[in-house]
């Protein structure tokens, strides 16, 4: 389990593909194409979604970490330390020894000793530039559908994650075009001298992205679709808030009104902004 999650760190840390440059596809098209082949749970469907003809707006609200991107946050973590050049990265196969078997019981537990663990008393600023010039390219690398695609045609989008937001805005805002304030991560606590102080303010996992999703207001707006994708048994509650829930990993039972779609390897184009 240690080498798995090196692996992953080194995967992270590796040069990203070329990107390529594109046009938008149309949103009712392209998610009727998805839903289309989709597999359902048995029972009703969460909330039916309206006839393409009479949605004015389709808001597709996503998870990141192994449903719009493939990996897990805690290679980005490790390649964030590697290029930091942080000699904490020695200590991650002790870390990581603790950890793995804490995450069954609390996720969100796991979550904060590992951001405490890895941005303890390091300069916000210079986090922020790793994050925009180092991470965001390694990111775009690694997304994957149906939610990339699903991102791209929609005419708003949310994205609800428990990576660090600091991690997560730029490259969304760079190569996906989501706005800064649509993204919702994990908060860490900023000191008056520029440090993180290691403590967590807010982490979305489980119910809380529910919570989250309901006080949007792009989400709530009148005559919209929501649209979630997700990929554990913790994105189920935010994916039943919306008018449509997409699994892109299997869980066995596929829980009563959300549909099952195969995650595979992104292959369009995309524009930087």
């Amino acid at each position: 389990a240690l080498l798995a999650i090196l692996a992953v760190g080194v995967g992270a840390f590796a040069p990203p593909a070329r990107i390529l440059f594109p046009q938008r596809p149309a949103v009712a098209s392209l998610l009727d194409k998805q839903l289309s082949g989709a597999r359902f749970a048995r029972g009703p469907v969460a909330c039916a979604a309206a006839p393409a003809a009479a949605v004015s707006r389709t808001v597709v609200v996503t998870d990141m970490d192994e449903t719009l991107i493939s990996k897990k946050s805690t290679g980005y973590v490790i390649a964030f330390l590697l290029k930091s050049r942080s000699l904490r990265i020695l200590l991650v196969p002790l870390l990581a020894a603790v950890l793995i078997p804490v995450s069954k019981f609390s996720r969100t537990f796991a979550v904060r000793v590992m951001y405490w663990f890895a941005f303890r008393g390091v300069r916000v600023d210079r986090a922020k530039r790793v994050a925009q010039d180092f991470l965001a390219p390694r990111y775009v690398a690694d997304l994957q559908d149906p939610a990339a695609s699903a991102v791209l045609a929609a005419d708003d989008a949310i994205i609800i994650t428990a990576s660090p937001d600091f991690m997560a805005r730029p490259w969304l805002e760079q190569y996906l075009k989501v706005k800064p304030d649509r993204v919702y991560g994990a908060v860490l606590e900023e000191s008056k001298h520029g440090r993180f102080t290691g403590r967590t303010l807010q982490i979305p996992i489980g119910e809380a992205k529910a919570e989250i999703l309901r006080k949007d207001p792009v989400a709530s707006a009148p005559g919209t679709t929501t649209i979630g994708y997700g990929d554990h048994p913790t994105d189920v509650p935010f994916m039943r808030a919306c008018s449509r829930g997409v699994l892109v990993h299997p869980l066995d039972p596929i829980p009563d009104g959300i549909e099952y779609i195969p995650a595979s390897k992104f292959t369009g184009k995309l524009e930087r902004a």
